[in-house]
């Protein structure tokens, strides 16, 4: 049997206007301390990430602890919701993620639609099964990817869970 650990990566700073860079806040690295703690006990194989700082930050302590590198995919990234991938105020996000599950074709401003971003997500997912079969894997990635992953298998996942 596989094991997946999905990890949505600990409270990141709205103060950077780069995604990517976006690190921890104070409570973010006390909570991905409980991660490594939580993790460094459940015999992970393997440790795969998005780029974004914010993900890697929350799983690095474990995957160190346990002597683990930590395999970058670009697919696991947060859905992109501005062309320029710059951090948008949550007041603007979450009305544009209502209405990216209320239809899954729709951007804007050249951003991701659910359906684009869900497809990339799963297609990464299935890759990453199909190359460790039976073994114990932590995704280290965001809300809405992963949300859109799981949505892919169970629709009962949905903005609510979000």
């Amino acid at each position: 049997m596989t094991t997946v650990y999905f990890v949505r990566h600990a409270e990141s700073p709205k103060t950077d206007l780069d995604e990517r860079k976006r690190g921890l806040t104070d409570a973010g690295q006390i909570a991905a301390a409980r991660v490594a703690r939580f993790l460094t006990n459940e015999k992970i194989d393997f440790f795969y990430s998005s780029p974004y700082e914010r993900s890697l930050l929350t799983i690095e302590g474990a995957a160190r602890s346990l002597g683990q590198a930590i395999r970058i995919d670009e697919n696991l990234r947060e859905c992109v919701f501005s062309g320029q991938n710059q951090t948008m105020p949550q007041t603007d996000v979450y009305p544009l993620v209502r209405q990216m599950f209320a239809d899954h074709a729709f951007s804007r401003d050249s951003s991701e639609s659910f359906q684009s971003c869900q497809r990339r997500g799963v297609q990464a997912l299935t890759s990453i099964l199909q190359n460790h079969p039976g073994k114990r894997i932590v995704i280290g990635t965001h809300g809405l990817i992963m949300t859109a992953i799981f949505h892919h298998f169970d629709t009962k996942y949905d903005f609510d869970f979000l």
